[in-house]
Order: structure tokens, then C-alpha cells, then sequence
């Protein structure tokens, strides 16, 4: 009997950047960004007239699934999407009945940190 390929699983666009991920479909990708290092500085009556927002930090989900062929990533790899290096922080597994299999990496970016 002859082997059936039955579909192939493929890595497709998300709105706006390409993702280095290959042999996975990205499932879903999600990106918070917040400073890390704010102020506020209040006049002598305590009125507000100025704010300080420093050391941007960007953190984020990618879930996918993989196929044959998919190296995984493990905590502190690195992870490029629309031409920005995040360090994966933490990965979780998940096994359905069905067969497939899940994995969600969280990713992080800070400021003054250069990834290589």
C-alpha cells in the first residue's frame, strides 16, 4: 500500500510580519508591550505635570503546532518575528485525544537587553 499524504501543516502569514518558525503552523501570536521604569511628577499643589516611561518590554505568546521536521524551542533561544529577536522564556506542551499536539512558547524583549 502506497503512503497518503493527507494534508501538510505549513507556517502562514500573521498581519504585518514574518515569523521565523519552519515545519509548524502558527496557531495564534500575541504581543503586550509595557514600560518597566515609570514616574509621575506632581507640582508643588500635587497637580501632574509630567511623566517618565522607560525600559520598553515587550512580552508575548506564540502557540503553534508542529510536524515532522520541527526543532523545538527551548528557554533562552532566541525567537525573530517582524525583524525583532525575543528570548523564549518558557514553553508548555499540550497533548489532544485527537493527535495533535500544542506548543506555546512565551517570549520577552526588554529594552536594554541585546539578544545574539
Amino acid at each position: 500500500m502506497s503512503l497518503t499524504t493527507k494534508g501538510t501543516a505549513h507556517l502562514y502569514g500573521i498581519v504585518g510580519g514574518v515569523a521565523i518558525v519552519t515545519n509548524a503552523t502558527v496557531l495564534s501570536w500575541s504581543l503586550n508591550s509595557s514600560n518597566k521604569n515609570t514616574a509621575e511628577t506632581v507640582n508643588e499643589i500635587g497637580n501632574e505635570i509630567e511623566r517618565r516611561r522607560d525600559d520598553l518590554h515587550q512580552e508575548g505568546t506564540l502557540t503553534l503546532r508542529p510536524r515532522t521536521g520541527f526543532t523545538a524551542l527551548v528557554p533562552g533561544a532566541n525567537y525573530t518575528y517582524n525583524s525583532v529577536m525575543f528570548e523564549v522564556v518558557s514553553e508548555g506542551r499540550e497533548e489532544q485525544s485527537s493527535g495533535f499536539v500544542t506548543l506555546t512558547y512565551n517570549i520577552k524583549k526588554s529594552e536594554y537587553i541585546t539578544l545574539s
